[in-house]
C-alpha cells in the first residue's frame, strides 16, 4: 500500500485548497507611490492608482511572488482582494497569464483567469471596503471558502516557510478541537534593547556587517508602529503553541493575562515579545463567520485575535495557535513600510530566502508567456552581485558596467543596464532600462525602471520610481522619494525624507448627511461664511479640497515646486495628510508634525533608535494619574494607553453609578460575560459613528441591542456612547462652533437620533449617563472640550435635549444633586456651578414647583 500524500489539495474527496490574498494594507505609508497610475499616465485615476502588490522587489512584482508561494502549497484556488486599483490588477493578470481570455467571468465585482494549469486567480473588487473587516465580511457574504481551512495572507508576505505542515498540524487541531479556528505564523527576530548611550551616527537599519559595535539591538524586520507582546501556552511546544495574550501597542507600560488561563497552563506560560506577526494565517471558514457576527471588527490583529485569545467562558472561546518558524525559515513584510522594504530586499539577496532567490526567476512562470521575470537571466557573483547576463541570444538584455566601477553587494543589476566609470554602488537594486553615468554613487536606494542618474549625482536611502531622473551634480539624501516621471534639477540637494510626485490627490467630499445651518444673531460673520460653505458642495470643493477637475488642470499644466527640484526640476512636494481619526487637545500642526514623522520614521535610512527610546520613556514612565494599588481603581490596566484617541475627549469617570473600569463592576469585581479590555462605551460610540444615516435607525438600535447582549453592557452604556458619538458627528461639519449654532446642528440630528433615544432611555439612570458623557467630553481634551467647556454650550446642550424630551427633569435633579456633594473645587463642580446651567437649573426648579402648585389648584377645585 502507497503511502498517503502529505499535500492537503490532493485528496479527490476533499474541497481544493483556497486562499485569501489581501492586495491592499489599508495604509498611506507607500503615498504618494501608490496614488499613481500603473498604466503609464503621470496622475492616478480611479481604478487605475498602482496597486500596492504590483510594486517591485527585486524587479519582480509582489504579487508574483505571492501567487507563485502559494501555488507551491498546494493553493488550487486563489481569491485577490481589492479596493484600490483594481483595473490595474485585472489588466496585469489577464496581460500574464496564457488562459486570461479562455475563462473571462463578465461580472463587473470579479474577474477570474486560469494563471497556470495548477491554480485559478478570482479578482474581487471590494471597492466599499476601507479596512480589513469589511473586506472579510464582504467575502463571507459571496459565500466563495469552501475549504477548511484555508490560507489568509497579507499581500507583501515574502518567506519561503513549507505551508504543507502547517496545514496538516492545524487540520489535525481542528479535529482534536472544534475551537481552534486559526494559525498564525510567527517568526523570531529577537526583542529590541536601548542601552542609553549617545547615537553613534552609524544607521541602525543598515545591514549587520555595515554597522558597527553598538549595544543597541534593534531589528530592521520590526515595524515602527506596533511592538507585540504574546503570551503562549507552550505545554505542547513552539510549534502548537496556543496564544494567550496579543498586545501589539507600544505604549503600554504593562499586559493584562486572564488568571484562569494561569490555573490551566500555570507552569507552561511563556511572555516573549521576540517574536513578529508575518501576516499569513491558517484560518477555518468560522473565522469568516465571526466577523459577519462581530461587525464593529475592522482589525485583523488588534481587534479579532485580540479578543478572542482573551476570552475566558468555556464554550465561548475561539483558540487562536501559533506556529514559529525554524531554523532556515525567513519571513518578512517590504510593504509594511519603505524602511522594512529595503531590508527584506538586501535579506533576499543575501539568500536568506532561499530558493527565493533572483538567479531561480528564470525557472518560474514558464508557462504563462513572455513576462518580464520570465526573461530576466540573473547569475549571483561574488558578494552578492546579481547581473542580468540575458537569456539565449538576447544579449542586448545584458548590463555594461564601467571597468573603474565599484560593485559592492548585496546589488541587482537588471537588463539593459548603464553604468559608468568610477561610480560606486551598493546595496541597491536597479530594474530595467536604468542608466547610471559617469561618477555616481546610488547607496540603499531602488530604481525601478528606465531611470536615468546623469553625471556625479549621489543617491543614499532613495526610491526612484519608473522614469525617474537625477541630473548632473545633484544629491538626493536618505528616506527620499522620486515619483514616476519626476525630476531632480542640476546640482540640487533634495532634503531627507522628501517625497515628490506628479500626483494630486482627490480627495471626495464626506458623505455624512450634512444639516442645513440656521442663521443666528449670535453669530459672527466668520461663522455665517463657514455656514454657506458648509450648504454649497461646489465651494467645499474647491476651497477645502481638490477636486477631479482640479487636479486634471494640475497634472495637465505640471506644476512643479521649483524651489525644492530646481528650475530644471519637475514634480511637488508631498506632504501626508493627518489620519482622520486624529484628535489632540494640540492644534492643527501638531497633527500634521506627527504624519510627518510617522513618514519619516517608515523611510529608508530613519534611525530606529529614535522610536524606540520614544517607547522606552513611555513604558518606563511613572504616571501618577495611574495607580497601581488597590482594585477598581482609576488606574485599571486598560486606562494606560496612552496611545488610545478615546481618551482625548474622555475622562475618567469617578461617579459612584459608574465602575472605574469597563470591566468592573462597581466593587471592582469582574463583570460577568464581558471580555477583559473591553471598553464598552468606546466601542459603542464607534458602532454609531460608523452608522449611515442613509439607512433607519431601528437598524442602529439592532446593532447597540446585539453588543449590549454580547458583553452584558447596559442601556446606560448605550446612551452614553451614542450621545458622545451625536457631538463627535456635529463636530465633523465644523470644528469650532458658537454655542448657537451648536444647538442648531443638535436640533437636527435629533431629528434622526431622537428615536433612537426614546427607545434605549428606560429611565434617569440613562438619562443621567448621557450627562455624564457630554460631562467626559467637556472635561476631556481636544475640540469636544473646547466646545462644550465654552459657556453657555453645556447648558444650551442640556436644555436642547430637555426640549426634545431626552431628558426629564427628575434626571435633571438627581443629576445636580451628585455634584452639589462633590463642591467647587472639582473640575465637575467647576462645570455644575456655570452660571449659564446654574440658571437653567433654577428655571427647571421653578418651573416644575408651578406645574405643582397649579396641579394642587386643580385637585382642590375637583
Amino acid at each position: 500500500m502507497g503511502k498517503a500524500s502529505s499535500d492537503p489539495s490532493d485528496n479527490k474527496h476533499e474541497q481544493p485548497l483556497q486562499a485569501v490574498l489581501l492586495a491592499d494594507t489599508f495604509d498611506n505609508a507607500w503615498h504618494p507611490i501608490t496614488l499613481e497610475s500603473y498604466d503609464g499616465h503621470a496622475d492616478g485615476t480611479k481604478g487605475k492608482e498602482r496597486p500596492l502588490v504590483l510594486c517591485p522587489l527585486n524587479n519582480v512584482p509582489l504579487l508574483n511572488h505571492s501567487i507563485d508561494f502559494l501555488q507551491g502549497a498546494g493553493v488550487r484556488e486563489l481569491f485577490l482582494i481589492s479596493t484600490t486599483g483594481s483595473d490595474a490588477l485585472e489588466q496585469y493578470l489577464s496581460s500574464h497569464s496564457p488562459y486570461a481570455d479562455s475563462d473571462r467571468n463578465n461580472s463587473t465585482s470579479q474577474h477570474k483567469i486560469m494563471w497556470s494549469s495548477k491554480l485559478t486567480v478570482t479578482l474581487l473588487r471590494f471597492s466599499d471596503c476601507t479596512n480589513i473587516g469589511d473586506a472579510l465580511r464582504e467575502l463571507d457574504r459571496r459565500n466563495v471558502i469552501k475549504s477548511d481551512p484555508f490560507i489568509l495572507m497579507q499581500g507583501d508576505v515574502i518567506t519561503n516557510v513549507d505551508l504543507r505542515e502547517v496545514l496538516l498540524s492545524h487540520a489535525a487541531r481542528k479535529k482534536r478541537d472544534p475551537s481552534a479556528i486559526m494559525t498564525v505564523l510567527l517568526s523570531d527576530v529577537g526583542g529590541w534593547g536601548i542601552d542609553g548611550r549617545p547615537d553613534s551616527g552609524e544607521n541602525p537599519n543598515a545591514p549587520p556587517d555595515a554597522r558597527g559595535g553598538e549595544a543597541n539591538f534593534l531589528p530592521p524586520l520590526r515595524s515602527s508602529t506596533d511592538d507585540l507582546v504574546l503570551a503562549l501556552d507552550t505545554s505542547r511546544g513552539m510549534d502548537e503553541a496556543r496564544i494567550l495574550l496579543w498586545d501589539d501597542r507600544p505604549c503600554k507600560r504593562n499586559a493584562a493575562i486572564p488568571t484562569s488561563f494561569f490555573v490551566e497552563n500555570s507552569s507552561n506560560i511563556t511572555l516573549t515579545r521576540n517574536l513578529i506577526d508575518i501576516g499569513l494565517d491558517i484560518c477555518s471558514p468560522d473565522v469568516l463567520a465571526r466577523f459577519s457576527d462581530e461587525f464593529d471588527y475592522r482589525e485583523l490583529r488588534s481587534q479579532f485575535v485580540a479578543n478572542c485569545v482573551s476570552e475566558e467562558e468555556i464554550g465561548l472561546q475561539s483558540r487562536i495557535y501559533g506556529y514559529v518558524l525554524r531554523r532556515g525559515e525567513y519571513a518578512g513584510r517590504p510593504l509594511g513600510d519603505m524602511r522594512r522594504y529595503h531590508t527584506v530586499s538586501m535579506d533576499v539577496l543575501r539568500r536568506w530566502c532561499y530558493p527565493l532567490v533572483p538567479d531561480n526567476y528564470h525557472n518560474r512562470g514558464s508557462d504563462r508567456g513572455n513576462t518580464d521575470d520570465a526573461v530576466a537571466n540573473y547569475v549571483c557573483e561574488r558578494h552578492y552581485v546579481y547581473r542580468n547576463v540575458g537569456k539565449g541570444n538576447t544579449n542586448n538584455m545584458r548590463s555594461h558596467v564601467g571597468r573603474s566601477t565599484q560593485l559592492l553587494g548585496p546589488l541587482l543589476l537588471g537588463p539593459n543596464n548603464y553604468i559608468g566609470e568610477h561610480c560606486c554602488l551598493q546595496r541597491s537594486t536597479l530594474g530595467p532600462n536604468c542608466k547610471v553615468m559617469d561618477r555616481c554613487s546610488v547607496i540603499d536606494s531602488h530604481l525601478w525602471g528606465d531611470v536615468l542618474i546623469e553625471e556625479g549625482a549621489k543617491l543614499n536611502g532613495v526610491i526612484v520610481c519608473e522614469g525617474g531622473i537625477v541630473r548632473k551634480g545633484a544629491i538626493v539624501e536618505r528616506g527620499c522619494v522620486i515619483g514616476k516621471g519626476c525630476i531632480v534639477g542640476e546640482g540640487v540637494t533634495l532634503k531627507e525624507f522628501t517625497r515628490i510626485t506628479m500626483v494630486v490627490e482627490v480627495q471626495e467630499e464626506d458623505d455624512f448627511s450634512g444639516f442645513d445651518e440656521s442663521t443666528s444673531e449670535e453669530e459672527s460673520s466668520s461663522e455665517e461664511e463657514e455656514e454657506d460653505h458648509e450648504e454649497e458642495d461646489g465651494h467645499d470643493k474647491q476651497t477645502s479640497v481638490v477636486n477631479a477637475k482640479e487636479a486634471e488642470m494640475i497634472a495637465a499644466t505640471g506644476i512643479t515646486d521649483y524651489h525644492v527640484v530646481g528650475p530644471d526640476g519637475r514634480g511637488r512636494v508631498w506632504t501626508p495628510s493627518p489620519p482622520d481619526e486624529y484628535d489632540s487637545e494640540d492644534d492643527d500642526d501638531a497633527a500634521q508634525e506627527s504624519a510627518i514623522e510617522l513618514m519619516k520614521s517608515q523611510s529608508i535610512g530613519y534611525d530606529m533608535t529614535l522610536v524606540y527610546r520614544k517607547w522606552k520613556e513611555l513604558q518606563m514612565e511613572e504616571d501618577d494619574n495611574f495607580s497601581d494599588e488597590g482594585r477598581g481603581s482609576d488606574s485599571d490596566d486598560e486606562d494606560i494607553d496612552m496611545g488610545d484617541e478615546w481618551n482625548n475627549d474622555g475622562i475618567v469617570d469617578n461617579n459612584a453609578n459608574n465602575a472605574a473600569a469597563s470591566h468592573l463592576d462597581e466593587e471592582g469585581m469582574q463583570i460577568t460575560g464581558r471580555q477583559k479590555g473591553v471598553d464598552v462605551v468606546k466601542e459603542l460610540r464607534e458602532i454609531c459613528l460608523e452608522h449611515e444615516t442613509s439607512s433607519p435607525v431601528e437598524n442602529l438600535r439592532i446593532e447597540l441591542n446585539s453588543f449590549k447582549f454580547s458583553q452584558n453592557a447596559t442601556y446606560a452604556d448605550c446612551c452614553k456612547g451614542a450621545i458622545m458619538a451625536v457631538i463627535d458627528k456635529i463636530l465633523e461639519k465644523s470644528d469650532s462652533p458658537s454655542p448657537a449654532k451648536l444647538v442648531s446642528s443638535l436640533k437636527k440630528m435629533l431629528e434622526y437620533w431622537g428615536p433612537l433615544f426614546q427607545s434605549i432611555c428606560m429611565g434617569s439612570e440613562e438619562e443621567r449617563a448621557m450627562i455624564h458623557g457630554l460631562e467626559n467630553m467637556a472635561l476631556g481634551a481636544g475640540k469636544a472640550a473646547s466646545v462644550l467647556g465654552t459657556e453657555p454650550a453645556f447648558r444650551f446642550v442640556l436644555q436642547t435635549l430637555h426640549d426634545q424630551e431626552i431628558l426629564n427633569e427628575e434626571a435633571l435633579f438627581e443629576w445636580a444633586a451628585e455634584r452639589k456633594e462633590e463642591g467647587s473645587e472639582t473640575p465637575r463642580g467647576k462645570l455644575f456651578l456655570q452660571k449659564p446651567t446654574q440658571d437653567f437649573l433654577e428655571w427647571l426648579e421653578e418651573d416644575s414647583a408651578e406645574e405643582t402648585e397649579s396641579g394642587d389648584d386643580d385637585d382642590d377645585s375637583v
